[in-house]
């Protein structure tokens, strides 16, 4: 991700157009290669590794976003460049749908054929957070279009963040981060038991969400003033930690799938 940060818009003198064409390549590249995978592999759990392969193409979009190196643009310097924001959260409505596709295979596989209550459980717990990535990347993608009719009314552009990114706006992100973040711990527990994966993704998945689950909690409570050490935690609060989370999922259940495969070629 460092190579592609090279040419990022954000640096100056690249070409906007440029980075899109090779994000673009490099996705069609891995859409490519996973759909040789199946092509050419056995599938070891009916329904899962189908349903795992949405959350595998989450690197496609995290490619894009990390390959970004810049923070958003919070800052007047954001009306130059409105494209490279709207970029960022195009990526991530990609990844969001990339998940409510994964949902859906799943909830739809014979993986809950007789447990009707946590079928229904799960189907609510991802139509929340698909729910709420939506509305947060729709409203940050429309951050420049609204500082813009800020500042035509006469306003300080100053004061924008703190009205357009109010309480209400922060609360709806801290619940979104606790819905996905147990979202992801439950399902990493559950194909844990399934052993459709191994022992080191829960593990991680477990780990990293309990870490994003404090992190919601603190800013509900002191907002974002993290006592001095802690202000590492904010990185578990920005939408695409959850992604890469779910990544790690898919990339879990592929391995094992993989594995599984093979031996039951050797067998």
């Amino acid at each position: 991700m460092s190579l592609i940060g090279r040419y990022s818009p954000y640096v100056e003198g690249n070409s906007f157009l440029r980075y899109v064409t090779i994000c673009s390549v490099i996705s069609m590249s891995i859409v490519l290669a996973v759909w040789l995978f199946f092509k050419n592999s056995l599938q070891s759990f009916e329904g899962v590794p189908i349903s795992g392969a949405f959350l595998f193409l989450l690197v496609c979009p995290l490619i894009g976003i990390f390959g970004l190196a810049s923070a958003p643009d919070l800052s007047l310097k954001m009306l130059e460049h409105p494209e490279r924001e709207h970029l960022r959260y195009i990526f991530l409505f990609i990844a969001a749908i990339l998940f409510g596709v994964f949902g859906f295979l799943l909830l739809m596989s014979n993986s809950f054929k007789n447990k009707r209550l946590m079928r229904w459980l799960m189907t609510a717990f991802f139509i929340l957070a698909f729910a709420e990535f939506s509305w947060e990347f729709r409203h940050h993608y429309l951050y420049p279009e609204a500082m813009k009719e800020w500042i035509s009314q006469g306003k300080k552009v100053e004061d924008f963040a703190r009205y357009y990114d109010n309480t209400t706006v922060v609360n709806i992100g801290i619940l979104g981060r606790l819905i996905q973040f147990s979202l992801i711990i439950w399902l990493s527990v559950y194909f844990y038991k399934l052993r459709h994966t191994n022992s080191w993704s829960p593990i991680v998945s477990v780990i990293f969400s309990l870490l994003g689950i404090i992190t919601a909690i603190m800013i509900y409570f002191i907002q974002f003033n993290f006592p001095k050490g802690f202000e590492i935690l904010m990185l578990f609060f920005i939408p695409g930690i959850p992604f890469f989370l779910l990544y790690w999922l898919g990339v879990a259940l592929l391995t094992k799938s993989k594995k599984s495969g093979i031996s039951r070629i050797q067998n």
